[in-house]
């Protein structure tokens, strides 16, 4: 029997000398890639998850973050930059940054693996081929939020009796905008419910159609995920809305801070850390591609009560049943 001897470190120096094996493992790079603020919460509950992991910035972790304020023009020059460093795996904080990825790595024969937290229909976008088998490096988080929306409708129904109109601004050319659109129109016609539709492709266009809405129009909005829209929540969408109070049903908590009145969705924070543990198992060896995309494991149903004020609503015992949380 052949008996193999460990050697360690301490005792044979000389070999720890040539070897290295004194030196501490290279901290991890890790690139993140963020299109504005509405991210943030991802990147934090990110970070947050690494640290429990044992990936610590400063220690063992090196982050290099770059965020395009919500310049789209900018995706494509920040996307260049952290492709030309050496990075052990990019993050994606949404898709478009995720789209923009794409299509930086196929034209490049950078083969740095690609972890995507927030993203929705990755099928019909035509970002990878299959949730278990993507086609290329890349995992992430299917978030579902644009099939939501019809959950979004139910939920309306329960929340305000009067529900007969829903205003829906949906981006034509954004996937999960159409998308969202159409899960709600298959759910308001199960229960008479007339959606409003509004075609939007630049900031003139929503400011336009928020701005000609009049008393009686419509007696509550349905945001759907399409991220130039989202942008337009706080200074533009909102502000018509209160003027006309009309309730508006987000798909992302923290929408309920530009005075949203109820959102439903899977948390940002929570996103963060489910993705961060995928990146473990990357970081630890196994390929992104071999990580089928997962689906959220938690969804949070939240309503803002200075707003249910404001809009001179009653909070019906059914829902109060339902919700997750109530923010005041």
């Amino acid at each position: 029997m052949r008996v193999v001897t460990k050697l360690s470190c301490p005792v044979f120096m000389l070999l720890a000398a040539l070897t290295g094996c004194n030196q501490p493992p290279a901290p991890k790079h890790i690139g993140i890639l963020l299109h504005g603020e509405s991210r943030v919460p991802l990147r934090n509950g990110f970070l947050e998850e690494m640290k429990t992991l044992g990936f610590e910035t400063g220690k063992n972790l090196v982050v290099t973050e770059l965020n395009s304020n919500n310049d789209l023009k900018q995706l494509k020059p920040l996307t260049e930059q952290l492709l030309g460093q050496p990075l052990d795996l990019l993050v994606a904080a949404g898709g478009l940054e995720a789209d923009e990825i794409k299509a930086q790595l196929e034209k490049s024969k950078v083969q740095t693996p690609v972890l995507v937290l927030y993203i929705n229909a990755i099928i019909e976008r035509k970002f990878v081929a299959d949730r278990r088998n993507p086609g290329w490096n890349v995992t992430g988080i299917d978030n579902l939020n644009a099939e939501l929306s019809g959950k979004r409708v139910e939920l309306m129904y329960d929340l305000i009796p009067a529900l007969k109109r829903i205003l829906i601004l949906y981006h034509p050319k954004i996937e999960p905008s159409a998308i969202g659109l159409q899960h709600a129109r298959d759910e308001a016609g199960k229960r008479g419910i007339q959606i409003v539709e509004r075609a939007v492709t630049k900031p003139e266009d929503i400011k336009q159609a928020m701005e000609a809405l009049q008393p009686g129009d419509v007696d509550a909005m349905l945001l759907v995920p399409t991220a130039p829209i989202d942008n337009e929540l706080k200074n533009v969408i909102m502000p018509n809305a209160q003027r006309l109070k009309i309730p508006v049903m987000a798909h992302s908590r923290s929408m309920l801070q530009a005075g949203a009145l109820a959102s439903y969705g899977a948390p940002f924070t929570e996103l963060g850390r489910q993705g961060a543990r995928l990146a473990q198992k990357i970081l630890g060896g196994v390929p992104a591609s071999n990580n089928p995309f997962e689906v959220p494991t938690k969804y949070e149903y939240s309503l803002n009560q200075s707003a249910l004020k404001i809009l001179g609503l009653e909070l019906p015992a059914l829902v109060r049943s339902q919700l997750t949380e109530i923010i005041e």
